[in-house]
């Protein structure tokens, strides 16, 4: 089990610039203790290594434009140029 004590979050509070009052070190001391001991439980985590390792080639395509939109979905829209939609335009060109 890992162990924390008063002087470990004293200097911790130094490095971090934050004044530390007698009751605040009680309880951060135990606050602390009580987060190190459920990390701890970590450490009895059982592992699976026979799981194949995870696919690391590029499985990505090109990227093309291609025409998807149908007619029923342009006659819906409130505008449409050359079969597609107009949007408004949100980016300026420098």
């Amino acid at each position: 089990m890992t162990t924390f004590n008063k002087e470990e979050l004293l200097h911790l509070a130094g490095l971090a610039g934050l004044p530390l009052a007698d009751h605040e070190i009680a309880l951060f001391s135990e606050q602390i203790k009580a987060i190190l001991a459920y990390v701890d439980q970590l450490n009895d985590v059982q592992i699976r290594t026979d799981i194949p390792p995870l696919r690391t080639d590029n499985v990505l395509r090109e990227d093309s434009a291609e025409r998807k939109a149908n007619a029923a979905f342009l006659a819906q829209a409130p505008e449409t140029e050359d079969g597609y939609f107009v949007v408004p335009k949100i980016l300026d060109e420098k």
